[in-house]
């Protein structure tokens, strides 16, 4: 006997949910969960949505990719970005062959270094913020992790050259993302997109020839990529590394930027446990001293505060797949053709997961806790499984960096920055609501704003 299809959310002729997905994604959710429980559907346009909430779905979502779920539908966005033999959306036997030759590029052998590329990057940006002032976290970290992953991922001598032109050639690509529009429409953007693509690829060509040249001068990310080669023996062609670095530079500038900026906003927002993390630097890392990656992994503290972030305010909202085959899950069927999403926004605030989910507790991921090991498949902010993001501990150790080195060097308080506006996809404050008031550690202090005080003399 055939299952029955999930049950639909109501939707407008045409246009489906499009309107309640883009006003408040995470609403139009909830409201699909308590009407119909972990599995349901809704419309964008003529595409219809499989919803699957809850750890044993999101399971079943990570360890059928590549088997009845596909990823290359879904990421046709990014062709326009960096073509069409980048990781998903390459051919199946291409995005494997790449993510073999990825992964020993973010083992702990090669995080050494990228630590030091992501201190000293840091320090540069203290030179650039002076003795006290204010800065739009999202922006500035927006920045500073784009510059932290070009120079561990191409190296000094790169960062160095690059300058600024990197930086505005990067938010041309970055800036033609389109999810919806055909891509090749004569919009200016599309076109500032495609001239930038044509500029990092001529930028980038010459220290790949020069990697070439003299392959032992460098042990870096970089090199790696350089000498690698496919299973059948092919070395991996310049266009094929280029996009490599382009969409991981990328993926790490959103991930990071999100998490980096919320996580601070979140340990600011909560002085008690920043008085925790606070103790805690001032153990394991000494003002002055080197700061290691065995430094870094001592500082528990903060790691379960952006792990509580990843929880709270993950940067996936919504992942999705293709369904290549008809499956069957929970009682329902689905059909070839319907697209599949887990959304963790959601699922990480189940009860039934994490215990009082609306609570930010840090704790929850202490040992004697540890709420996420419950369920491997129950903290998907980075993804799970086989399929868990390449670059999630290198993203958490440049998280760590920053905050370390701003909790030893300055004073830091949240302030109102006078936005009203809240974000369209999930009816949330954004990050824009907030600045940061920084002061060097060991100048005089000013009487500053709080919070309600500054929204007060704002409003």
């Amino acid at each position: 006997m055939t299952l029955p299809l999930p049950p639909a959310l109501p939707s407008l002729p045409i246009l489906g949910n499009v309107l309640d997905f883009r006003r408040d994604t995470e609403a139009l959710i909830r409201r699909g969960y308590e009407n119909y429980g972990s599995i349901f559907s809704f419309r964008l346009g003529p595409k219809r949505v499989v919803v699957l909430l809850g750890a044993d779905n999101q399971r079943f979502f990570f360890t059928e990719t590549d088997k009845l779920l596909s990823m290359r539908e879904v990421y046709t966005f990014l062709v326009p970005m960096f073509g069409d033999n980048f990781m998903f959306v390459a051919e199946l036997a291409e995005y494997k062959e790449q993510r073999t030759i990825l992964t020993p590029a973010f083992q702990s052998k090669k995080m050494g270094g990228y630590v030091q590329a992501m201190i000293r990057e840091t320090e540069d940006w203290f030179e650039e913020l002076g003795e006290s002032g204010e800065f739009d976290p999202e922006q500035t970290f927006g920045r500073l992790t784009m510059f932290v992953a070009a120079r561990a991922f191409m190296g000094n001598k790169f960062r160095q050259r690059m300058g600024t032109e990197f930086w505005r050639l990067y938010r041309d690509l970055a800036g033609g993302i389109e999810y919806v529009l055909p891509p090749n429409l004569p919009l200016s953007r599309f076109r500032r997109r495609d001239r930038a693509r044509i500029m990092l690829h001529a930028l980038m060509r010459p220290v790949l020839a020069e990697r070439r040249a003299r392959p032992a001068s460098s042990d870096d990310f970089l090199q790696s990529l350089v000498d690698a080669h496919y299973s059948d023996g092919r070395p991996m062609p310049d266009e094929v590394i280029i996009n490599l670095i382009l969409g991981l530079i990328f993926a790490g500038h959103e991930t990071t930027t999100h998490h980096l900026t919320w996580g601070l906003i979140q340990l600011l927002q909560h002085p008690d446990y920043l008085a925790r993390v606070w103790e805690e630097q001032s153990v394991a890392v000494n003002p002055g001293s080197e700061l290691t990656l065995d430094k870094l992994r001592q500082l528990k503290q903060l790691e379960w505060a952006l792990k509580e972030t990843e929880r709270t305010k993950p940067v996936a909202r919504l992942l999705m797949r293709y369904a290549a085959q008809a499956f069957d899950l929970g009682g329902y069927h689905i059909p070839r053709g319907y697209f599949v999403a887990i959304v963790p926004a959601c699922s990480h605030r189940l009860p039934e997961l994490f215990t009082q989910p609306d609570l930010y507790d840090p704790d929850r991921f202490a040992p004697g806790r540890s709420e996420d090991s419950k369920h491997a498949f129950s903290l998907v902010g980075f993804g799970g499984g086989l399929h868990r993001c390449l670059g999630i501990h290198f993203a958490y150790h440049a998280m760590k960096v920053v905050i370390t080195l701003l909790l030893q060097q300055y004073d830091l308080e949240l302030v109102a920055s006078g936005a009203q506006s809240s974000d369209s996809r999930t009816g949330q404050p954004p990050p824009a609501l907030y600045r940061i008031r920084y002061r060097r550690r060991g100048t005089t202090s000013v009487q500053t704003d709080t919070l309600l005080d500054t929204a007060l003399k704002t409003g």
